[in-house]
């Protein structure tokens, strides 16, 4: 109902097409974005959402919404031998090598790390809403970057990640939607014990 408050990026330059063909949005708010390489205020970027992120009063009303990807350097498959490395998709990009100091650990391999700590510290005073696993959370190997990731986590809900279209039926492991408040600073309490209902 509000089209001229909705900007929409992606990666690919046929989906941009296809949304504006679509119209499902206005077309001059929909563009092809790298977001682990391009600038945030570079010529990709409409100047009405440049706007927006220069000002920390609006950048208050701002909700980034991401779904990304979840490629990771190595995982136990690639050390089987059984999958493959993304490395080169993981850590040759400039978000990872402007703060691979803040993503330790197994974060530093995992692209959607390295989405949520370029909105932390580059687009503060923000909202972040994020689809992903719970590793982030719960994982001892992301103790660490939960550390550096020091937001407000406000609101959370999981779903059994074969609820998507596309994820098989035997994909029952969790995939939850975290919303975080990037004016707040605070450590998540990784103690506490979480339950999950609905079939997780």
């Amino acid at each position: 109902k509000n089209k001229q408050n909705i900007f929409a990026s992606t990666l690919d330059q046929p989906e941009v097409d296809y949304i504006k063909s679509e119209k499902f949005l206005y077309a001059d708010k929909v563009f092809q974005f790298d977001f682990l390489n391009d600038d945030l205020f570079g010529y990709k970027v409409p100047s009405e959402l440049k706007d927006i992120l220069n000002d920390e009063e609006k950048r208050k009303k701002l909700i980034i919404l991401i779904n990304p990807p979840y490629a990771e350097a190595g995982n136990k498959k690639m050390v089987s031998g059984t999958g493959k490395n993304k490395s080169k998709v993981a850590i040759s990009n400039n978000t990872y090598l402007k703060y691979s100091d803040k993503l330790v650990g197994n974060a530093k391999r995992e692209i959607f790390t390295q989405f949520m700590m370029r909105i932390k510290e580059e687009i503060p005073y923000s909202k972040l809403a994020i689809f992903s696993t719970l590793k982030a959370l719960q994982a001892p190997s992301f103790k660490e970057f939960r550390k550096n990731f020091n937001l407000k986590l406000k609101k959370l809900f999981i779903v059994p990640a074969n609820s998507f279209d596309n994820v098989g039926t035997g994909s029952n492991f969790p995939i939850a939607f975290h919303i975080y408040d990037t004016e707040i600073n605070e450590v998540f309490n990784d103690n506490v014990t979480w339950g999950c209902c609905g079939g997780c």
